[in-house]
């Protein structure tokens, strides 16, 4: 009985790692320890340097209102490349769409929980500026950008592509940027990036892609988190 005892304690504390590993697993993108503007962006002046787990380079309006907001209009994801030698720059046009139409379907999957998604500016209406971007160098940009395809469709389209060899390192930047749909006041902007883990523990080790949407889905989980936050109660000024 003592033996049977001190093997069901053995499997049992087993299977408690296990779990352990696959609730960690969760993070299997991290922050990189630094990121520079690209040029996506109209002005860097007013992003300052954060820590925890915000993005990397942000600003907010103290100043802003966000219970106003209701609606979101989402500009079609870009493909912002900086430097003509990157690896994004290297990927074909095809590889390049797939990857801006997830971007954008993750967005807008998240952000209809908390908000109506429109097609036009107007009063309550914030418009958001979202691009897939390097964050050295030079700015080129390139002409990619999402297309209106169902959510589920995009949702799946990344892991089709069949040349991700440039991504696969497993490193993504993006930024962002939230306007007044009528005014154009800025009211906030970040700019961030993440690199993929060795080990995900979502059995998506021959994913070459995970890295892109995991952390595509990381943003837009983050983005909705901060602006239902900003409406809050607490949070009005």
């Amino acid at each position: 009985m003592n033996n049977q005892a001190v093997f069901c304690r053995k499997h049992l504390a087993a299977a408690a790692a296990i779990s352990a590993l696959f609730a960690c697993g969760c993070a299997s993108t991290y922050q990189q320890r630094s990121v520079k503007g690209s040029g996506f962006l109209s002005d860097y002046s007013q992003l300052r340097e954060r820590g925890g787990d915000t993005a990397l380079l942000s600003y907010r309006d103290p100043q802003a209102d966000f219970h106003a907001y209701t609606k979101i209009l989402i500009e079609p994801v870009k493909a912002y490349v900086s430097g003509k030698d990157s690896r994004m720059a290297k990927l074909p046009k095809e590889d390049q769409q797939k990857l801006v139409n997830y971007f954008d379907a993750a967005l807008r999957e998240q952000l209809k929980k908390g908000f109506a998604l429109v097609g036009q500016p107007g009063p309550g209406v914030l418009r958001l500026r979202v691009a897939i971007t390097e964050a050295t160098g030079s700015s080129v940009v390139l002409d990619t950008v999402s297309s209106v395809v169902p959510i589920g469709l995009a949702l799946s389209g990344v892991k089709a592509v069949a040349t991700g060899k440039h991504l696969s390192v497993g490193e993504i930047g993006a930024e962002c940027e939230g306007l007044d749909s009528v005014t154009g006041q800025r009211l906030f902007a970040a700019v961030d990036a993440r690199v993929g883990r060795k080990y995900t523990f979502k059995f998506d080790k021959f994913s070459k892609w995970h890295t892109a949407e995991d952390a595509f889905d990381f943003w837009a989980e983050q983005l909705l988190e901060r602006l239902v936050a900003a409406k809050s109660p607490a949070a009005k000024k």
